[in-house]
Formats: structure tokens, sequence, C-alpha cells
């Protein structure tokens, strides 16, 4: 029980994480459905700027989320106590994460089974598809600087929520650059898999995107990691 404890929280939490990410996505979802095109602000901004919930309940209730915690995985010296290694801590991590967003996704998809011509559904399956890379160099180029970059906005939102004492400035340090990197259709390997599972658009492109966008999100927080690190 003392080795599968801490893996056990790990991964609860992880699944947690998975959880609120995928929440974060459904109020994408819901601004690109119902917000009408002739809005003052656009359905797309609004969207972004829901998104960033997902993380912010990852913040506050402490929660395992991968994209979060790889840029400064190896300097946590918290990890030897728990008896774990930090490629395994991350490896449970991603899986609760995996196992929380397609859950999540899974019961969406269930739930607009009977719903076809709904805005909703059509929301959903045009945002899961534009999240599918064809196996192609220029897909694959995109997919991959738009997962670093989007490692890297993730990492400083992060990094400016433990900095910052002020919850308002805590909440700000969140909210901009996640809501920007969602704008710019930057990619996020845990709110893709919700995407993902929720449109049902499953094939080996989805897998082949899945895998560059894991390492792209890790290369963009760990080099970022690096700049901060050496400054």
């Amino acid at each position: 029980m003392k080795i599968l404890k801490p893996r056990l929280n790990v991964f609860l939490y992880g699944i947690f994480a998975g959880l609120a990410i995928a929440f974060g996505g459904l109020l994408y979802i819901l601004s690109i459905a119902y917000i009408p095109e002739d809005s003052l602000i656009p359905a797309k901004l609004v969207g972004a700027l829901a998104f960033p919930v997902g993380l912010l309940l990852v913040c506050y209730f402490k929660f395992n989320l991968y994209t979060g915690k790889i840029g400064m995985a190896f300097r946590n010296k918290k990890l030897d106590k728990k008896g774990l290694n930090v490629f395994e801590w991350l490896f449970w991590i991603l899986i609760g994460n995996a196992a929380g967003a397609f859950a999540f996704g899974g019961i969406l998809y269930a739930i607009c089974l009977g719903l076809d011509g709904s805005s909703f559904k059509e929301a959903i399956y045009a945002t899961g598809a534009s999240r599918v890379m064809a196996f192609e160099w220029r897909p694959i180029l995109e997919m991959s600087y738009k997962s670093i970059l989007c490692g890297a906005l993730v990492y400083i939102s992060v990094y400016f929520f433990n900095q910052f004492k002020n919850h308002f400035a805590k909440v700000v340090g969140i909210i901009v650059p996640i809501a920007f990197f969602v704008y710019a259709g930057f990619q996020h390997c845990i709110a893709n898999m919700f995407y993902w599972a929720a449109s049902g658009l499953w094939n080996v492109n989805f897998f082949v995107g899945l895998l560059i966008c894991i390492a792209g999100n890790s290369v963009g927080a760990l080099l970022l990691d690096l700049f901060v690190k050496y400054e």
C-alpha cells in the first residue's frame, strides 16, 4: 500500500486536472456554438477568455496537470520523499489527465449522438476537426510549433500564479497567456484529448498528432524553464 498510495494520489489528481481542462474546453465550445456571429465580442474571443477557468481550477485546487508540471518537474525535490522518480511521476500525471479528459469528452459525445443538426454538436465537431493533423510535413510542422508555443504559455501562466501573492494578479496571470494561446489556435495536448473524444474523431492521424503535441508542450515548457533558471 505504501508503494501504491503516492501513485494513486498522483493519478487521481491527474484525473481531476483532466476534467478541469475539459470543462474549460466545454466553455469554449458553448461560446462558439451559441454566441451569434454578429455579436459585439466575437464568439472565439469569448471562448478564449472562458477556457482559462480550467487552469484556474487546476491551480487553486492544486491538481496535477502535465503541461503545468513538466516545465518545473526536474526541480521538484519532494518526489524522493514520496518514493517516486520524476519520469514515473509525470507518467501517472499524464495518464490521469488523459483519463479525465477522454472520459469527459466521451460522455459529451454520447450525449450529442441524438443532437444531429444542433449548433452545439456542429461546434464540437468543428473544434475537434481543427485539431486533427494530416500526416504531411506542413501540418506536422504547424502542430509542432503551435504545441511548443502553447507549452511555453502554460508555463508562464503557472509561473505567474506561483509568483504572485495577490489573487487578482494570479487570475490575470492565468487568463492572459491562456486566452492568447486559445485564440491563436495553439495546441494543448490535454484539451485536444477532450476535443477529439467529444467529436469522435479517432484515427491514426489523431494519435500521431497527440504524440507530437505532448512532445511540443513538453519542449516549450522545458525551454522556458531553462531561460528562467539561468537568467
